[in-house]
């Protein structure tokens, strides 16, 4: 972990020119992936001779392979898509009359792993589970690796209809098929090619519009006709995914995509519910876009789109694996994940202490106060911390148990991580990296005046933790100080000033604050917004649109089909057509700001529909008196609103430092409580840094 592929050994073009008269050069580039970072022993080249050119001589480990490269339309640029490559180093040379360029390309087996690491075990496969949208089902798996061959079908919609159905004969259309007109004005029938395989050992889908009747098979030469040149990567939800392949995609069938001609895109693995490892996602999302490109062709640009854990992938994988999308939409965001588990686990300890006698006697104001949201039951849902949580499949005998089965197989989402924190030599476990020490929780209940200093204290007596088996222990959870470090490293802890800085963010939130089902608070938008500001200067390249949740919970089918939905893609493709078309000089924020529609701003939506615009914040203005800013406990303990320490510094317990009169007993009883001290938020975390660069390698 820690180092990067560099490009000098990864694998550049070297144009040889040739002298005198006769000087020309030949270019070669990998279109469908970093040449370090070619997967499933093929990969889509480009040449680019003189315009006079009508051939290139071109070989592979030496090998003749002058014609697979096809001429594209355009004079002198010729297209091949190579397989056969070899895993590791691969040579390309080609040449165009006394010129001549080699290419190294460095191929990776087509069930990883590239840069995540270590593969996870045991790993269930569900390929047979997967259903696809004729009805059919997925061939068994060939090997451990839960591989299966590619199997295209072809699907279409009735005029009228809801559900896409089997295309009955791929010579002759059905006469109810309905018509559609694309982004770019291409009008289609709405039939759809569909590939469902396996890469990274999850499952993919690639569907786009295509009509086999009227065009040839798909390829980057001859792409769809309706395709509309943009490619949407689905990002899906959850997060308590493990060990297991999926049998879920993200939701690549969805109108506003295929309807306006997107090539919509997506992998098992970047559904938090079945891997819930941005790491993994990562990689698979490389690989699965990869894929995509060698078949259709490159896109103008890739843009990310989730919800939830959806929004996770988007966050990260944007800044540690930048150049994999040119802008993202997430959704109801919490930001990252070890967030999310924060939250959990603090909001469960609060809930306990709320059962005992002197939490007992709050009213439900008060335990708003200490909550800093409202009344929550879903947040505090401790699946996700479970040693038990295992897959459904898992046998019985194999999970761990405490007593029974000590060596056992652990469920929980810290084993999930064990590429990035690393492991604890002492215990062979990954290192934790829940810690409380010194967190005061109540402190602005108490400093308010919502609760009193007996109340306060009693709290933080009484806290504790769960341990790492999620038993309750009296005392207070300690870190791994080198997983936390690991963490921060490693960008498991979204940084937000690498990748994230040179591409357009529109975020769209659902209100849910106020129902006691939602995990997704409206806080997460800001923490996002500091982050971003804290470390690139700027929140330019940034747009937040809020909306009331009602009708319907979050549900996916609403938050990517809504008119607020439309809208946002529409913008966000106006503003990435125009930022990666712009030729004038500048820079990457200079470009991002001219090119962003001037109707794209910060803005909220009431009950009825009515958009407020107005720059969204965490506190005050319009919308936040109709959608109201809820913060979780580590945040009423005083952290920052960017909510990105995991280990808190600590300072002695001093009187003077509350905004509410504590007496001498009151602060002996505090440091009893606190020997160590308690946290002070003026200083970063402990072990707190930038992430180790972008493109790491585990």
């Amino acid at each position: 972990m820690g180092h990067y592929f560099k490009s000098i050994l990864a694998g550049v073009v070297v144009a040889a020119m040739a002298t005198g008269a006769q000087a020309q050069s030949v270019t070669l580039k990998v279109l469908s992936s970093d040449p370090a970072r070619v997967t499933g022993d093929d990969a889509l080249v480009e040449a680019i001779a003189p315009a006079s050119t009508k051939s290139v001589t071109a070989r592979l480990n030496g090998k003749d392979v002058s014609t697979v490269f096809q001429a594209t339309g355009t004079p002198g640029r010729f297209l091949a898509l190579l397989t056969g490559l070899t895993t590791g180093t691969n040579t390309l040379t080609a040449s165009a009359g006394a010129a001549s360029s080699n290419l190294v390309l460095r191929n990776h087996p087509i069930t990883g792993p590239v840069f995540a690491g270590p593969k996870e075990t045991p790993f269930y496969c569900e390929t047979a589970a997967f259903k696809m949208a004729d009805g059919t089902r997925l061939p068994a798996p060939t090997d451990a690796d839960c591989s299966t061959a590619p199997v295209v079908t072809y699907i279409y919609k009735a005029k009228g209809a809801k559900d896409f159905q089997a295309l009955p004969d791929r010579t002759r259309l059905p006469a109810d098929v309905a018509q559609v007109t694309t982004s770019t004005g291409q009008a289609a029938p709405y039939v759809v090619r569909l590939e469902v395989g396996t890469i990274d050992r999850g499952i993919y889908q690639i569907a786009v519009l295509h009509d086999p009747t009227r065009e040839k098979p798909v390829s980057a030469v001859n792409t769809p006709r309706a395709w509309n040149k943009r490619l949407v990567y689905v990002f899906g939800g959850g997060c308590q995914g493990m060990y297991r392949q999926g049998a879920t995609t993200g939701p690549v069938l969805d109108d506003q995509f295929l309807a306006q001609g997107y090539l919509a895109v997506s992998n098992s693995l970047n559904v938090f519910a079945n891997n819930c490892d941005d790491l993994l996602a990562s990689e698979a999302m490389m690989m699965t876009r990869e894929r995509a490109i060698e078949l259709a062709g490159p896109p103008l640009f890739t843009l990310g789109w989730g919800c939830s854990g959806g929004s996770h992938q988007a966050f990260l994988i944007g800044d540690n694996y930048p150049g994999l999308m040119d802008g993202i939409v997430p959704m109801c965001n919490s930001v990252d994940w070890n967030r999310l588990f924060q939250m959990n686990a603090d909001l469960r300890l609060v809930y306990d202490w709320f059962e005992t006698p002197v939490g007992k006697t709050l009213t439900p104001e008060q335990k708003t106060a200490v909550a800093g949201m409202s009344l929550n039951t879903a947040a505090t849902d401790s699946g996700r911390l479970l040693p038990k949580g295992c897959p459904p499949m898992t046998p019985a005998d194999k999970i761990y148990d405490a007593k029974t089965n000590p060596t056992g197989l652990r469920c929980t989402m810290l084993e999930h991580q064990a590429n990035s924190f690393g492991t604890d030599p002492k215990t062979g476990r990954v290192r934790n990296v829940s810690d409380n020490v010194g967190v005061q929780y109540g402190l602005a209940a108490v400093e308010s005046g919502a609760i009193s200093v007996a109340q306060f204290l009693d709290l933080n007596e009484k806290i504790g933790s769960y341990d790492v088996d999620n038993e309750r222990s009296p005392q207070r959870s300690v870190g791994d100080v080198a997983g936390i470090t690991a963490a921060y490293r490693s960008g498991r802890v979204l940084y937000a000033g690498n990748g994230l800085r040179d591409i357009p963010i529109v975020e769209m939130r659902n209100y849910t604050d106020d129902d006691e089902r939602a995990t997704h608070l409206k806080y997460g938008t800001f923490s996002f917004m500091e982050r971003l500001k804290q470390h690139t200067g700027t929140r330019a390249n940034y747009v937040s649109l809020l909306e009331s949740h009602a009708p319907g919970f979050m549900s996916v089918s609403r938050v990517g089909g809504d008119d607020l939905s439309r809208d946002t893609l529409g913008k966000m493709d106006a503003w990435l057509t125009a930022l990666v078309t712009d030729t004038k000089p500048g820079t990457r924020a200079e470009k991002m700001a001219r090119t962003k529609p001037a109707d794209l701003v910060d803005a909220c939506y009431d009950r009825t529909g009515t958009r407020i615009v107005e720059e969204q914040k965490a506190f005050g203005g319009k919308c936040n008196a109709l959608y109201p800013t809820h913060v979780p406990p580590r945040m009423v303990a005083g952290g920052p609103m960017t909510n990105d320490v995991l280990k808190c510094r600590l300072k002695p317990v001093r009187a003077e430092d509350y905004k509410v009169k504590l007496s001498a007993p009151d602060v002996a009883r505090l440091q009893k409580i606190f020997p160590e001290g308690v946290c002070d938020w003026s200083k970063p975390g402990v072990g707190q840094q930038p992430p180790n660069g972008t493109w790491q390698v585990f």
